[in-house]
C-alpha cells in the first residue's frame, strides 16, 4: 500500500501545472531577492537607495511594510494554484501574476546594485502592464469565490501597490539622473502626485476592484505622512489626503456597480 501511495503521489506531482510551479518559485524568489543586501551583502538595501533620491513624493518608510502582506498572499496564492491546475482563471492569468513576482525579484536585486534608475522604472512599468492586463482578463470571466480570493485578489493587491511605486520610481529616476525637471521641487512632485491620483482613479474605474484601491489609499496616506513628518510640505500632504477621499468615493461607486 505504501508503494502504491508513493506512486500515486509522484504521478500527481508530475502533473502539476507550470503556472502553479512558476507562481511558487517566483513568489519565493522575490522574498529571497528582497533580502539580498542583508543576506548576501549585495549592494545597498532599497531603503538606502530610496533615501539617496528622497523627494516629496516618496512615502514614509512604514509604507513599504505592505510588501509583507503581498509576499504572504503570493505564497498562499501559489499553494492554491498548485492544487487547482484545472482553473480556467489560473490558465488565463496565472502567467501574469508569475511575471509580476519574477520582475519584482529582478527589481529587488537590480536596485541595490545599480540604484533607482530608468531600467528599474521599466521593470515596474512592465509589471504594472502585466497586472492590469491580467485583471482585465479576469474581469471578463465568471470567477469562483476561490479564484477571486486566491488569484484575482493577490494580483489586484500587488498591482495597486506597484501602480503607485511606478510613479515614485519614475520621479526618483529623475532625481537620480539630475534631470532639469527635478521632483525635489515641490511643484514638480505635486504635478506627479496629481498624475498618480488620476492614473489610479482611471485604472480603478476599469479594474473595478476594492482590493486594487487599498494599496493606493495606503500609499497616498504615507505620502501625506511623509510631507508632514519629513518634508514639511503641507500642500503635498493636503493633496494626498484629497486623493484618498476621491479614491474612496470612486471605490464606493465601483463596489455599488459590481
Amino acid at each position: 500500500m505504501a508503494l502504491t501511495l508513493s506512486s500515486d503521489t509522484s504521478a500527481t506531482r508530475s502533473a502539476l501545472p507550470i503556472s502553479g510551479l512558476a507562481l511558487l518559485v517566483f513568489a519565493v524568489a522575490q522574498i529571497v531577492a528582497s533580502q539580498s543586501p542583508e543576506w548576501f551583502g549585495i549592494g545597498r538595501n532599497v531603503a538606502e537607495q530610496s533615501a539617496a533620491t528622497s523627494h516629496p513624493l516618496v512615502p514614509l518608510g512604514p509604507a513599504f511594510a505592505i510588501w509583507g502582506l503581498i509576499y504572504l498572499y503570493g505564497l498562499v496564492s501559489a499553494v492554491w494554484a498548485l492544487w487547482h491546475r484545472d482553473s480556467a482563471a489560473l490558465k488565463t492569468a496565472g502567467g501574469h501574476l508569475a511575471l509580476i513576482w519574477l520582475l519584482d525579484a529582478v527589481w529587488s536585486v537590480w536596485v541595490p546594485v545599480n540604484g533607482i534608475d530608468w531600467i528599474s522604472f521599466v521593470i515596474i512599468a512592465v509589471s504594472v502592464i502585466s497586472g492590469v492586463s491580467g485583471l482585465l482578463k479576469l474581469n471578463e470571466m465568471s470567477l469562483s469565490q476561490a479564484e477571486k480570493g486566491f488569484l484575482f485578489a493577490p494580483m489586484a493587491l500587488v498591482t495597486g501597490w506597484i501602480t503607485a511605486a511606478m510613479v515614485v520610481n519614475f520621479t526618483s529616476s529623475l532625481v537620480a539622473a539630475e534631470a532639469m525637471v527635478n521632483p525635489r521641487d515641490v511643484i514638480v512632485s505635486l504635478a506627479f502626485l496629481l498624475g498618480l491620483i488620476a492614473v489610479a482613479g482611471g485604472l480603478l474605474s476599469v479594474i473595478r476592484s476594492v482590493v486594487y484601491a487599498v494599496p493606493l489609499v495606503w500609499a497616498l496616506g504615507w505620502i501625506a505622512a511623509a510631507n508632514v513628518v519629513r518634508q514639511n510640505e503641507p500642500l503635498m500632504a493636503f493633496t494626498a489626503v484629497i486623493g484618498i477621499g476621491l479614491l474612496l468615493v470612486l471605490t464606493a461607486v465601483v463596489k455599488r456597480r459590481a
